[in-house]
Protein backbone atom coordinates (compact mmCIF):
# COMPACT_ATOMS: atom_id res chain seq x y z
CA UNK A 1 0.00 0.00 0.00
CA UNK A 2 1.90 3.14 -1.15
CA UNK A 3 -0.26 5.62 0.47
CA UNK A 4 0.42 4.03 4.22
CA UNK A 5 2.47 6.60 5.19
CA UNK A 6 -0.63 9.19 5.16
CA UNK A 7 -2.42 6.34 7.02
CA UNK A 8 0.89 6.23 9.33
CA UNK A 9 1.16 9.86 9.87
CA UNK A 10 -2.37 10.18 10.85
CA UNK A 11 -2.23 7.32 13.42
CA UNK A 12 0.85 8.52 14.91
CA UNK A 13 -0.96 12.11 15.11
CA UNK A 14 -3.92 10.61 16.50
CA UNK A 15 -1.66 8.67 19.47
CA UNK A 16 0.34 11.98 20.28
CA UNK A 17 -2.95 14.38 20.42
CA UNK A 18 -4.91 11.47 22.75
CA UNK A 19 -1.34 11.57 25.06
CA UNK A 20 -1.33 15.20 25.06
CA UNK A 21 -5.54 16.05 25.51
CA UNK A 22 -7.01 12.37 26.70
CA UNK A 23 -4.01 11.05 29.62
CA UNK A 24 -6.29 8.99 31.19
CA UNK A 25 -7.54 7.22 27.92
CA UNK A 26 -4.76 7.46 26.02
CA UNK A 27 -2.96 4.06 27.11
CA UNK A 28 -6.02 2.21 25.43
CA UNK A 29 -6.65 4.47 22.66
CA UNK A 30 -2.91 4.23 21.36
CA UNK A 31 -2.93 0.44 22.42
CA UNK A 32 -6.03 0.12 19.82
CA UNK A 33 -3.75 2.34 17.05
CA UNK A 34 -0.83 0.34 16.92
CA UNK A 35 -3.07 -2.67 16.63
CA UNK A 36 -4.85 -0.67 13.62
CA UNK A 37 -1.31 -0.07 12.56
CA UNK A 38 -0.15 -3.93 12.52
CA UNK A 39 -3.51 -4.78 10.58
CA UNK A 40 -2.75 -2.36 7.68
CA UNK A 41 0.90 -2.04 7.46
CA UNK A 42 2.60 -4.01 4.26
CA UNK A 43 5.74 -4.01 6.33
CA UNK A 44 4.58 -5.00 9.64
CA UNK A 45 7.58 -7.61 10.41
CA UNK A 46 10.07 -4.30 9.87
CA UNK A 47 7.86 -2.73 11.92
CA UNK A 48 8.19 -4.61 14.54
CA UNK A 49 11.39 -5.20 14.19
CA UNK A 50 12.06 -1.26 15.02
CA UNK A 51 10.90 -2.37 18.57
CA UNK A 52 14.08 -3.27 19.35
CA UNK A 53 15.10 0.55 19.74
CA UNK A 54 12.63 1.10 22.25
CA UNK A 55 15.06 0.11 25.08
CA UNK A 56 16.98 3.29 23.94
CA UNK A 57 13.80 5.83 23.45
CA UNK A 58 12.56 4.25 27.51
CA UNK A 59 16.26 4.78 28.92
CA UNK A 60 16.61 8.43 27.70
CA UNK A 61 13.19 9.32 28.96
CA UNK A 62 13.99 7.40 32.40
CA UNK A 63 17.19 9.82 32.24
CA UNK A 64 15.23 13.10 31.48
CA UNK A 65 12.56 12.28 34.10
CA UNK A 66 15.23 11.81 37.10
CA UNK A 67 17.00 14.94 35.52
CA UNK A 68 13.73 16.83 36.24
CA UNK A 69 13.11 18.01 32.34
CA UNK A 70 9.67 16.03 32.54
CA UNK A 71 7.41 13.45 34.42
CA UNK A 72 3.94 12.05 33.53
CA UNK A 73 1.11 13.87 35.46
CA UNK A 74 -0.35 10.61 36.82
CA UNK A 75 2.77 8.68 37.20
CA UNK A 76 6.54 9.61 36.72
CA UNK A 77 6.61 7.49 33.63
CA UNK A 78 3.05 6.96 32.15
CA UNK A 79 2.45 3.48 30.09
CA UNK A 80 0.94 6.21 27.30
CA UNK A 81 4.51 7.39 27.13
CA UNK A 82 5.57 3.78 26.28
CA UNK A 83 2.96 3.23 23.86
CA UNK A 84 3.42 6.76 21.86
CA UNK A 85 7.80 5.54 21.69
CA UNK A 86 6.42 2.34 20.03
CA UNK A 87 3.90 4.10 17.31
CA UNK A 88 7.01 6.59 16.68
CA UNK A 89 9.54 3.89 16.12
CA UNK A 90 7.00 2.31 13.62
CA UNK A 91 6.81 5.44 12.13
CA UNK A 92 10.83 5.76 11.16
CA UNK A 93 9.67 3.37 8.46
CA UNK A 94 6.41 5.10 7.31
CA UNK A 95 5.77 9.09 7.51
CA UNK A 96 9.47 9.94 9.16
CA UNK A 97 10.75 7.61 6.59
CA UNK A 98 11.89 10.63 4.69
CA UNK A 99 14.61 11.25 7.96
CA UNK A 100 16.57 8.32 6.63
CA UNK A 101 18.14 10.57 3.27
CA UNK A 102 18.99 13.53 5.73
CA UNK A 103 22.09 14.57 6.38
CA UNK A 104 23.52 14.52 10.12
CA UNK A 105 23.15 18.01 10.63
CA UNK A 106 19.62 18.02 9.59
CA UNK A 107 19.16 15.34 11.38
CA UNK A 108 20.47 16.81 14.70
CA UNK A 109 18.37 19.90 13.76
CA UNK A 110 14.68 18.37 13.61
CA UNK A 111 15.84 16.13 16.57
CA UNK A 112 16.73 18.94 19.03
CA UNK A 113 13.69 21.18 17.66
CA UNK A 114 10.95 18.99 16.93
CA UNK A 115 11.95 16.00 19.55
CA UNK A 116 12.21 18.41 22.56
CA UNK A 117 9.43 20.53 21.15
CA UNK A 118 7.03 17.76 21.46
CA UNK A 119 7.76 17.15 24.80
CA UNK A 120 7.58 20.93 25.76
CA UNK A 121 3.89 20.68 23.85
CA UNK A 122 3.26 17.81 26.01
CA UNK A 123 4.25 19.97 29.08
CA UNK A 124 2.20 22.98 27.72
CA UNK A 125 -1.12 20.65 27.07
CA UNK A 126 -0.70 19.54 30.64
CA UNK A 127 0.34 15.69 29.66
CA UNK A 128 3.48 16.17 31.50
CA UNK A 129 5.24 18.13 34.01
CA UNK A 130 8.77 19.91 34.58
CA UNK A 131 10.24 20.77 37.24
CA UNK A 132 12.60 23.28 35.77
CA UNK A 133 12.53 26.61 33.64
CA UNK A 134 11.24 26.59 30.42
CA UNK A 135 15.58 27.71 29.50
CA UNK A 136 16.77 24.61 31.55
CA UNK A 137 14.27 22.36 29.88
CA UNK A 138 15.45 23.49 26.23
CA UNK A 139 19.37 23.47 27.39
CA UNK A 140 18.95 19.68 28.80
CA UNK A 141 15.57 18.35 25.99
CA UNK A 142 17.77 20.09 22.67
CA UNK A 143 21.17 18.75 22.96
CA UNK A 144 19.74 14.88 24.14
CA UNK A 145 17.32 14.71 20.77
CA UNK A 146 19.84 16.24 18.59
CA UNK A 147 21.59 13.20 19.51
CA UNK A 148 18.75 10.63 19.99
CA UNK A 149 16.93 11.43 16.59
CA UNK A 150 20.39 10.38 14.48
CA UNK A 151 21.09 7.48 16.27
CA UNK A 152 17.37 6.60 15.68
CA UNK A 153 17.50 6.96 12.49
CA UNK A 154 20.45 4.82 11.62
CA UNK A 155 18.90 2.37 13.97
CA UNK A 156 15.90 2.22 12.00
CA UNK A 157 18.36 1.60 8.98
CA UNK A 158 20.09 -1.29 10.39
CA UNK A 159 17.33 -2.87 11.82
CA UNK A 160 14.30 -2.84 9.46
CA UNK A 161 15.54 -1.02 6.23
CA UNK A 162 16.58 -4.19 3.86
CA UNK A 163 13.06 -5.37 4.05
CA UNK A 164 11.01 -2.17 4.38
CA UNK A 165 12.47 -0.80 1.94
CA UNK A 166 11.33 -3.09 -0.80
CA UNK A 167 7.67 -3.15 0.41
CA UNK A 168 7.52 0.91 0.61
CA UNK A 169 8.62 2.20 -1.99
Amino acid sequence: MKAFWLINLGLFQLAWWSAAWLTNSASYIISGLIVLHCLLSPCVRADLRLLALLPLGLLVDGALIALGAFRGVESAFPLWLALLWMIFLMSLNHSLRLLSGLSLPWLMLIGALGGAGSYWAGVSLGALTTQVSAISFWLIAAPVWAVLLPLLVWGQEKVSAPQASKLIR
